[in-house]
């Protein structure tokens, strides 16, 4: 097995509990001890940066941020790559979303913020920097990913008609929460660490992914040693090298962390 050199963890179900807490102080005592090894810890996440920058105010030490789905990577504040849908693109999915799937709520992630021409029905946890606008086609910025919820639970219709008509030039992955997040095609969590692994100089082999859901499943088979959760879906304990011993609610990052690494 290859040394590994970067760590990166999924938070929803994987670093944090289902009330989205996790040890604070333990986990900076681990990001520095890794530090003292010369191992990079990376957040991948399907969120938008300014949450994540958010919900993770009190662990300033965390190497890098892979946010929304693998579309944009920030180091220190700075984004060091990005895949940004284009504009026509994305009037185009206003369009047909709204016209032809049974919509619960719709919003857009920006680098500025995320947009929304109403509240109602957002998943407003991921949404603190969110501008409520009388029309998103007015919108100037750059766009990352839709997200949509639909008024019933049964996400195959939507994810067909996505494959279907945009199948080319888009992403869909269901996010859990009952959400499924649109982004540009050629974009995952994997895809972004093949970005971080040649930007960093450190190999696939080198990397370590945690995870739980079906949008980590390509960040799980991409790295040298993929760990899913004790309570991932079963696509994800199916293609992992190693499932942790305790569950999300039991800090299985932590104590896979602390086990491996003998912090």
């Amino acid at each position: 097995m290859a040394e590994i050199k970067l760590v990166a963890t999924d938070i929803d179900g994987t670093l944090f509990d289902d009330d989205k807490n996790y040890d604070i102080k333990r986990l900076n005592d681990y990001i520095n001890k890794l530090h003292q090894k010369n191992i990079l810890f990376t957040v991948a996440s399907g969120n938008n940066y300014d949450h994540l920058r958010r919900i993770f105010e009190k662990t300033p030490d965390i190497d890098l941020f892979i946010a929304e789905n693998g579309a944009q990577i920030v180091e220190a504040g700075k984004t060091i790559f990005e895949h940004p849908m284009p504009k026509a693109l994305v009037h185009d999915m206003i369009k047909s979303l709204n016209s032809e799937l049974d919509l619960k709520s719709l919003s857009i992630s920006g680098k500025k913020a995320t947009y929304a021409e109403s509240k109602k029905d957002l998943p407003l946890y991921h949404m603190k920097n969110l501008r409520i606008v009388p029309d998103l086609f007015q919108v100037d910025d750059t766009f990352f990913k839709f997200n949509i919820q639909l008024k019933h639970d049964d996400l195959t219709q939507a994810i067909d008609f996505l494959n279907e008509h945009y199948g080319q030039e888009v992403y869909a992955a269901v996010s859990g929460f009952g959400s499924i997040d649109i982004m540009r095609s050629n974009i995952d969590k994997g895809i972004a660490l093949n970005h971080l692994s040649k930007l960093k100089d450190i190999p696939l082999t080198e990397i370590m992914a945690f995870g739980d859901n079906l949008n980590d499943l390509e960040m799980i088979q991409e790295v040298g040693l993929g760990v899913a959760m004790k309570n991932a879906k079963p696509e994800i304990l199916q293609v992992s090298d190693l499932v942790t011993e305790t569950d999300n609610n039991h800090n299985g990052v932590l104590n896979t962390l602390q086990t491996y690494f003998e912090l």
